[in-house]
């Protein structure tokens, strides 16, 4: 993978193409290719957040239920990935609006309190000394 915004745009893809309801053969191979150049995302704890949650969308595609890993995605797909776009990235919109989206939909997502719990211990553990 050239660079880590390849990653991004993946998940991206992906995330609108099972959030459609059209997943295709090309899907899974993206995010697995995604998930073998984590080693590319420079943040240590964005790192372990898309680890753990592509694992997780990856079994989901498995069990074909494509809306709980597109409404993951849909969750960590605008993360930062290197100190920049951290710099950049509003972790106020990120919490008050993408994280309650995600938590409407908690009792419709597999593994929802898995994520949950993963996205805010890294997050939480990475800012809450910033503010």
């Amino acid at each position: 993978m050239k660079n880590k915004s390849t990653i991004f745009e993946h998940l991206t893809s992906s995330r609108n193409m099972l959030l459609n309801g059209r997943p295709n053969v090309h899907v899974e191979p993206c995010l697995k290719l995604a998930l073998s150049a984590l080693s590319e995302v420079e943040l240590p704890y964005i790192r372990a957040i898309l680890e753990t949650c592509l694992a997780e969308v990856l079994l989901q595609i498995e069990r074909t239920d494509f809306r709980s890993a597109g409404l993951i995605l849909n969750l960590i797909h605008n993360l930062p990935h290197d100190q920049a776009s951290e710099e950049r990235w509003d972790i106020d919109y990120f919490l008050g609006s993408e994280l309650c989206g995600f938590l409407e939909h908690f009792n419709e997502i597999n593994s929802s309190r898995k994520i949950t719990l993963c996205v805010m211990k890294n997050i939480g553990v990475q800012h809450t000394d910033r503010h």
